[in-house]
């Protein structure tokens, strides 16, 4: 028993001695600290991703990029949606001369969404504060337009319908 105690005890000097004299303290701060470090890496990695959207201001654009993503749903997109996406830009938000800037930075945006309801989800405060009723029911005609050059599939139309609820034209469910 006494053998026991001896070798205990010493282990725990020498234990004692190693985190306070060798750097012991370091090892474990370092520990903690570079899985604070790795959560840290993963929350800016997320902010950088997402900046592009938080970063909309006009709902033209955002309008833009909703329609880059519904044509987006399940499939590339084809070369009559891009048409149309490009004439509804031109046409109704007035960007004939600018149509190739705003065309690529709404594909810009649209690639770092993970998918339309991610990116209706940073819109759709901004086009309920800026968009008036009447304008929030265009928005919602030109996406299923968009939709409809394929045959909208049932994931694009349920893509609408929340957008519909998240924008205040439809009842919650």
């Amino acid at each position: 028993m006494p053998v026991v105690v001896l070798v205990l005890s010493t282990l725990v000097i020498w234990v004692i001695y190693w985190f306070v004299r060798m750097g012991g303290i370091d090892h474990v701060w370092n520990l903690f600290d570079s899985r604070r470090k790795e959560a840290k890496l993963i929350i800016a990695r997320e902010s950088e991703r997402t900046a592009a959207l938080r970063a909309i201001d006009d709902p033209r654009d955002a309008a833009t990029v909703l329609m880059l993503l519904i044509a987006r749903i399940g499939r590339d997109p084809t070369r009559e949606q891009i048409a149309a996406i490009e004439h509804t830009v031109r046409t109704e938000f007035g960007f004939d001369r600018e149509l190739s800037e705003r065309m690529t930075q709404a594909r810009f945006i649209a690639s770092r969404a993970d998918n339309f309801d991610h990116a209706a989800g940073f819109v759709s405060d901004l086009l309920k504060k800026k968009l008036t009723v009447d304008e929030r029911r265009e928005l919602i005609a030109m996406l299923e337009d968009v939709a409809r050059h394929d045959g909208p599939s049932e994931a694009q139309l349920d893509a609408i319908e929340g957008l519909k609820r998240r924008i205040g034209l439809a009842p919650p469910r």
